[in-house]
């Protein structure tokens, strides 16, 4: 039995890795549902032979299940609760077993090795639609746009930023000078990308990303100041460049004032949604997407309609905060934003009271976590089953097994 369960963890392993790599295709929703749930099966029946579950029971896995409680709870009380019944398997259950099977299957370190590793082929590949969209279509922002993959610039901006972070782990773990150069190279191409993108949001996740991995070398007496100041003149010097390559990035950041004080028209969205938000504050609207496009929760408000309404364009919140206050009420944005916070510090914690991958990984995850889903988020959509992979990672990480130890 022991080497069936062998063979059985390694066919949910790969089917993992491929589900991660079929989330960064456009294309492929039925193999990515098919990889999902059969590996989720073959994890539930070999259940009981499983000896790392407890990582599903930690503070931070306590906190995940909370929130997933408040979006159960927020059903029943919804004003459409057969659609919010359906909504579950969109995000919330697709999250669930995100977080299981990659939390458990993904605790060691030759699992995690091959999970930077794949991440670093993926950004070569998400780098190289982008930069072929941006020529070939002389598009005026990067983006990727073709038949394999399409996004709009900020999701391009986030992906970037979340596997550029597992690419630098790899490269610091790598002892060798040309492949060293190569990853740095591929990082350099990333950053570029980023700024062409003229994603503010992802600009400044990207900054913040920096800040921890400094403070994190600096905590750990790492931090060359050679090494900063370089690092720095390159990131100034694609800066420099692609303003002045990019006539929509110059106007985007600096020019456009209506769009800059609206932080690209948000603001228009966040009136009418903090509106309805405070007309029903404890259980929220219902959980849902669509429930947001419709005029019920804004009839007793000065804005009588959805922001739908007022422009196609401002269909979502643009902010997981306050769509949460909007959907679950009060104490699901509380839950979300303790989760977020308790598992930056845990995180945070083990990457300083551990070395090598296990606290390379630990701080790639911290700083994706600041960059993207606190910083970013304030102006861009993060859904649970993205922010179940990045918490995953780090609590297999935190929970790495060695090959003679747990630790």
């Amino acid at each position: 039995m022991e080497k069936k369960y062998e063979v059985i963890n390694s066919i949910i392993e790969i089917e993992v890795y491929l589900y991660i790599i079929f989330t960064f295709l456009t294309k492929g929703e039925g193999i990515r549902n098919i990889l999902l749930f059969s590996s989720f099966f073959l994890w539930l029946a070999t259940i009981k032979y499983r000896r790392n579950l407890w990582i599903l029971k930690e503070p931070v896995s306590l906190l995940f299940w909370g929130n997933i409680a408040s979006i159960l709870i927020a059903v029943p009380f919804s004003i459409d609760p057969l659609y919010s019944l359906s909504s579950l398997r969109i995000d919330p259950l697709r999250a669930i077993i995100i977080f299981c099977l990659v939390s458990t299957m993904l605790s060691d370190e030759k699992s995690l090795k091959r999970f930077v590793t794949l991440a670093s082929f993926l950004l070569v590949f998400t780098i190289s639609v982008g930069y072929y969209s941006y020529w070939a279509y002389d598009l005026p922002l990067m983006r990727p746009l073709t038949a394999i993959r399409h996004a709009w610039h900020s999701r391009f901006a986030i992906d970037l930023n979340t596997l550029m972070s597992f690419t630098f782990v790899l490269y610091l773990l790598n002892k060798d000078r040309k492949p060293g150069v190569l990853l740095l190279m591929l990082i350099a191409a990333g950053i570029s990308g980023v700024i062409l993108s003229t994603s503010r949001g992802g600009l400044a996740g990207f900054v913040f990303i920096v800040f921890v991995w400094m403070i994190y070398f600096q905590w750990n007496k790492r931090l060359n100041p050679k090494i900063v100041a370089a690092g720095s003149a390159f990131i100034i010097l694609i800066f420099t460049s692609a303003l002045f390559l990019s006539p929509v990035m110059k106007n985007r950041l600096f020019f456009d004032k209506a769009n800059i004080l609206s932080i690209g028209e948000r603001t228009p969205i966040w009136g009418p949604l903090l509106s309805a938000a405070f007309q029903k504050p404890f259980l929220g609207w219902g959980y849902g997407s669509n429930i947001f496009s419709m005029d019920l929760p804004f009839e007793n408000t000065p804005y009588k309609i959805a922001p739908i309404n007022y422009k196609p364009a401002f269909r979502n919140p643009h902010n997981p905060f306050l769509r949460i206050f909007f959907h679950q009420g009060i104490a699901g944005v509380i839950l979300y934003a303790v989760l977020l916070i308790a598992a930056i510090r845990a995180f945070w914690r083990g990457s300083l009271d551990s070395q090598g991958m296990k606290s390379y990984i630990l701080i790639a995850c911290t700083g994706i976590l600041v960059g993207t889903y606190i910083v970013n988020a304030m102006v861009e959509n993060s859904q649970l089953r993205d922010l179940s992979l990045i918490l995953g990672i780090g609590l297999a990480a935190k929970n790495i097994k060695n090959e003679n130890s747990h630790t």
